[in-house]
């Protein structure tokens, strides 16, 4: 392996940089379009041309409608995250953020294009159409840019650069949220087709990314186009490594990494020796991070307010909630790559598991008072920051460095796909578990963060400050959690044969 500098910010150059970070405008597309239609589902002028008026002759949009609406979109995601494997083993990552771009823009205009201009003129249908079409880009964004990430990193920072992704769609939520809540009184279509076509901007500035990005080292050894390999990865790296020959040893380091998995294996592969536990873990972790509540505070936050006598401030109160999740993922940042993924991910847990009985045990009070109901908000806004803290992002960065190479796309899409199942399943059926116990949901969401808990710490090595191919050493023995998961030196005799059952 080639010799590496003291600081683990010292191998990072702007190019680096800029391919790591520019991309992460997929991220905020992702966290715009989720904030955005939270707020949208409680805007008047929305609700005029896509609900109906009740006896009262008050506008309102079924609870049907509502989750079919919210949960519909995740049929394109899961889409798109079934397609991105394959997209991105036959064309690799730049190709395919281009192509992710054109289908999030063709989606925005079906979107914003579902009404006329009168109060119900809404085509419920062909809104669903355009959210179907705006979330498979979004599977392939979550796959592509945490992949890429990955491959491109040296490990001492992989963890602060691929978490980032939690960050940037907590900022997409943030200003989601900030437009929503200047068009909260707007009874036209202005306001919602306004914070809609908003997602414009973001493929647009992808695409404008693309031609100055390298492609992964590693997918063009795949492809055995080992020159261009090296040519990315010089790059990539600091030129006092370039000139010491360094990149040449990392691209062998690389290449006897893989071995025999240099090109990638078939799905099969995903459930075979050692891939099928990474699998299940990195279905676990997707899983999890849907399970564990964050819809409650995501797409239901404005109706959730509504509903439960914060009306005045049900716009208000995610953008609070924004703010300081974004601020929380620094932290997760640093500590995920300092502390370990173990640390941070079972500290999250924990919170999350806290303020969620909170917030069942005290919103269940009949007749709060003033402090009992701001004590209630705050434990919700807890709760999103705690989700921020680690159950949020590390799930991407786990499903990003886990698997083998050899399936590494395949893995994090079964993982994804799992992911966007259950958001289907909590997406649609929160509407009628909010209004049928309200903030109850606490009790069913804090005792699966329980289980979440308990689960990281019995099964989730640590591996912080690992390559890849040393991730591979760590799956070749069994886990105990009560010692190191980091392979000594005199261990690697026994695992030399690592790759020979994948």
């Amino acid at each position: 392996m080639p010799k590496k500098p003291g600081s683990r910010w010292s191998r990072m150059t702007p190019l680096l940089a800029f391919s790591c970070f520019c991309l992460v405008v997929g991220d905020l597309l992702f966290g715009y379009d989720v904030g955005n239609f939270g707020g949208i589902l409680g805007n008047p002028g929305f609700i005029r041309q896509f609900g109906s008026k009740n006896a009262n002759g008050v506008y309102k949009l079924s609870s049907l409608h509502t989750s079919l609406l919210a949960s519909l979109a995740f049929i394109g995601k899961f889409l798109g995250c079934l397609a991105a494997a394959p997209l991105i083993e036959r064309f690799g990552h730049r190709v395919v953020f281009v192509q992710l771009s054109v289908v999030s823009i063709i989606g925005v205009i079906i979107e914003i294009t579902s009404a006329g201009t009168g109060p119900e003129t809404g085509r419920l249908a062909q809104l669903i159409v355009g959210r179907i079409v705006v979330y498979a880009a979004i599977g392939l964004v979550e796959i592509c840019v945490s992949t890429y990430q990955s491959e491109i990193v040296h490990p001492g920072i992989r963890g602060f650069v691929v978490t980032t992704l939690q960050m940037f769609l907590n900022c997409g939520g943030l200003l989601a949220s900030g437009l929503n809540r200047a068009f909260r009184f707007d009874t036209t279509s202005t306001g919602w087709r306004t914070v809609t076509g908003v997602q414009l901007i973001f493929p647009v500035l992808i695409v404008a990314c693309v031609p100055f990005i390298p492609d992964s080292p590693r997918w063009l050894l795949s492809r055995d186009r080992n020159d261009d390999a090296i040519t990315s990865l010089r790059r990539l790296r600091p030129a006092q490594e370039v000139q010491s020959g360094q990149c040449e040893e990392e691209l062998a380091s690389i290449k006897a990494g893989l071995t025999s998995n240099v090109h990638k294996n078939s799905w099969m592969s995903t459930l075979r020796g050692t891939n099928l536990r990474r699998t299940m873990l990195v279905v676990m972790f997707y899983t999890y991070g849907q399970i564990t509540g964050q819809a409650f505070v995501s797409t239901y936050a404005v109706i959730f307010y509504q509903a439960n006598g914060y009306a005045a401030h049900a716009f208000t109160y995610p953008i609070i909630t924004s703010v300081f999740s974004i601020l929380s993922c620094i932290p997760c940042m640093h500590f995920v790559d300092t502390a370990g993924r173990r640390v941070v991910l079972m500290t999250s847990y924990f919170l999350q598991a806290l303020f969620l009985f909170l917030v069942a045990g005290m919103g269940s009070l009949p007749n709060k008072n003033g402090a009992e109901k701001n004590a209630v908000v705050a434990w919700v806004m807890l709760f999103g920051i705690s989700y921020s803290l680690g159950g949020a992002g590390v799930p991407y960065l786990l499903g990003a460095e886990l698997p083998n190479h050899s399936v590494r796309e395949k893995t994090s899409t079964i993982g994804t796909s799992i992911n966007v199942v259950w958001a289907f399943v909590v997406n649609f059926s929160m509407p009628y578990l909010l209004a049928a116990i309200s903030v109850k949901v606490g009790w069913v969401f804090g005792s699966i963060s329980v289980s979440a808990l308990v689960l990281t710490f019995l099964f989730l090595p640590e591996t912080k400050g690992m390559t890849l191919e040393e991730i591979d050493d760590v799956f070749a023995r069994p886990f105990n959690p009560f010692r190191s998961s980091r392979v000594r030196e005199d261990d690697e005799s026994e695992i030399e044969q690592i790759e020979t059952d994948l």
